[in-house]
């Protein structure tokens, strides 16, 4: 089991948490998520430990960014490194393991609807500490994943996810769940198809105290220690990520009703436009573009919602009947996590927007066509016209 942690410590994941950004330096995997940033890493090498934090400083102090670094009972000298660099610990943890577990009960559980995401999270604010905030295990999407699960019983909550050879125990609010936890087989061929794991072979939580002595009742075993240690960023960092998901939250709802009221949205697949277009737009057939033009157009749009939003302002891309974003424009490419959505309406409608519905774009995947409107077309036409040639329509300003 050992060996799997170490695995698990040091393992790059194969899509980065929503919004956040990814790096190896070494043996050191950072995550930076803009509003802070977190190391981790198997066994590290014999060297100069000194010098591998002072790096992970630096990098962090770039993006302005808080650090967590969590350090193991087995990370030899490491503790008294980033002591020696102004980091602060947390109280020990237990890291407690055990195989899978043969009790094939359903876990309770009741969907995932908004109100039941908030009750958990109110339960989750009023226990813990939690190895994974709830806030934050929803803010990287993890509840849209087929690799995790929340469970509401009640007045009693917990949330976990699959990760490599482990389920892995994000917080739980109540020792009452424990037992149902440790022995439950979460690899079972009676869940679900989208929720069976046949790779996962133990269970791994963090605990102290009462919730720690009803895990080992279960029987758990502690297979180390961890400390997670806290450096300040150098100034105010985020209050929020470069990028959100939203799929179920009022937000997402409200945003889409705005826009369906505003621009009366008529998704059929053989009604064009799709949208009476505002006065001061103009649409471009993106039907037979070829990479280069296509290539442009997305350029050409982000650069010029990125000159026409406010600072700090963000924009909302929706995608209809699937999950959409909110983002700041100037903290995604870059240095920063990927723009969210596309341009280009492959498959479905795209629409770039900002919360005021003043601007954007709309992307029609059946009649193959892109609307640009408000003061973005005033901005980006000229240089669409050069890449694309001329709006195939267009309504004028009043």
């Amino acid at each position: 089991m050992q060996e799997a942690l170490d695995r698990l410590r040091g393992a790059v994941p194969a899509l980065p948490p929503e919004g956040a950004v990814v790096e190896r330096d070494g043996p050191v995997v950072r995550t930076h998520y803009g509003t802070h940033g977190e190391a981790g890493h198997g066994p590290l090498p014999a060297g100069d430990l000194d010098t591998l934090v002072a790096r992970q400083v630096e990098a962090f102090a770039r993006r302005n960014e808080p650090i967590v670094w969590p350090v193991y009972g087995t990370d030899a000298g490491l503790a008294e490194s980033l002591r020696a660099a102004g980091f602060t610990p947390e109280p020990e943890r237990a890291v407690l393991v055990c195989p899978i577990g043969t009790d094939r009960t359903e876990l309770p559980g009741v969907g995932h609807h908004w109100p039941w995401h908030q009750r958990v999270a109110e339960l989750a604010a009023a226990s813990g500490p939690h190895r994974r905030p709830y806030a934050e295990f929803l803010a990287d999407a993890a509840h849209l994943s087929q690799s995790s699960e929340v469970i509401l019983d009640g007045d009693r909550a917990a949330w976990a996810e699959a990760a490599g050879e482990f389920m892995v125990l994000g917080g739980v609010t109540d020792p009452g769940l424990a037992a149902a936890l440790a022995t439950h087989d979460w690899r079972s061929p009676e869940r679900p198809a989208w929720s069976r794991r046949p790779h996962v072979r133990y269970f791994l939580a963090e605990a102290t105290s009462d919730l720690r002595a009803a895990f080992e009742a279960a029987g758990m075993r502690a297979l180390t220690t961890v400390t997670r240690y806290h450096l300040p960023s150098p100034g105010e960092p985020a209050r929020s990520r470069p990028v959100r998901t939203l799929f179920s939250e009022p937000e997402h709802d409200d945003i889409w009703a705005r826009f369906e009221e505003r621009f009366a949205f008529r998704p059929d697949t053989r009604v064009y436009p799709g949208i009476t277009e505002p006065a001061g737009s103009a649409t471009w057939h993106v039907g037979d573009l070829d990479d280069a033009q296509l290539d442009a157009l997305t350029e050409i749009v982000h650069t010029g919602l990125r000159a026409c939003v406010e600072p700090g302002e963000e924009l909302y891309w929706l995608d209809w009947h699937h999950a959409g974003y909110r983002f700041d424009p100037a903290r995604v490419d870059g240095a920063g996590p990927r723009w969210p959505g596309a341009v280009f309406p492959d498959g479905d409608y795209y629409i770039h927007l900002t919360g005021d519905l003043r601007l954007g774009t709309f992307g029609h995947p059946w009649e193959e066509t892109v609307c640009v409107f408000g003061d973005l077309l005033t901005r980006i036409a000229p240089d669409l016209t050069t890449a694309l040639g001329a709006p195939f329509r267009s309504t004028p300003r009043p």
